[in-house]
């Protein structure tokens, strides 16, 4: 299945290089309005919400620098325009604020900006972003994976010809 969705990303980011950007562009910052509920969330027992913003994603990298691992490199070059990312888990927290919170991130993560839906084992995983005007960067790219309570958001630009090759040299 790994295999198969990465095949589909490389497939569907070459696709959207050469598309136009969608006509609807959100009026309020897509990511930051993901990332708040996220935080707005994270004052509940038993969801976990971890953010890194500039300071925090400036250590990390230096670290991954320091480590030499050479994925780990190849990944730190597609982060380069990367300003924050924020991951929450909330399979362990209350089932009514679950719940709730699903029902308002299912108000922000509308189809219009959906990239990719994937199954497997009945576990499915959602990937949204925003493209940019001539379709070679993607912005605001947000991972969710509903029946594991996990929801990843990382706010910035990721240039879609680079995750492509990435990801395909990742398949083989």
């Amino acid at each position: 299945m790994r295999k198969t969705v990465i095949a589909f990303l490389i497939f569907l980011a070459s696709v959207a290089a050469g598309a136009p950007a969608q006509a609807a562009t959100p009026s309020i910052d897509y990511g930051k309005r993901v990332s708040s509920l996220m935080k707005e969330y994270s004052i509940n027992s038993d969801f976990q919400c971890v953010n890194l913003g500039s300071l925090g994603l400036a250590i990390v990298k230096r670290a991954i620098r320091k480590s030499g691992d050479k994925d780990a490199l190849e990944l730190l070059d597609l982060m380069k325009d990367v300003k924050q990312v924020t991951i929450a888990s909330f399979a362990d927290c209350d089932p009514d604020v679950r719940s709730r919170f699903e029902s308002r991130l299912s108000k922000v993560l509308t189809k219009d900006f959906l990239l990719v839906e994937a199954k497997d084992a009945g576990e499915k995983v959602q990937i949204f972003a925003i493209p940019d005007d001539d379709g070679e960067n993607i912005s605001d790219l947000i991972i969710n994976a509903p029946r594991s309570g996990a929801l990843i958001c990382v706010r910035g630009k990721v240039n879609v010809q680079d995750m492509a090759t990435f990801l395909e040299s990742k398949s083989k």
